[in-house]
């Protein structure tokens, strides 16, 4: 299993190479970053109700 950061790499890897690739390379590049972050979401620890009703209010 890969840790946030070699994901976070593979992410911006695979976004940097669609800048150069052709459209069909691009958008299966494009596809994959996204993959990579879906599995970031699920691995980021998420902030707790009470960190989310402070954020709200300091807005």
């Amino acid at each position: 299993m890969m840790d946030l950061a070699t994901l976070k790499e593979q992410a911006e890897r695979c976004r940097r190479l669609a800048k150069q690739a052709d459209p069909f390379t691009e958008q299966r590049l494009l596809d994959l970053a996204r993959e990579y972050e879906a599995r970031i979401a699920e691995l980021e620890p998420k902030p707790s109700a009470a960190s989310e009703r402070l954020r709200k209010d300091e807005t």
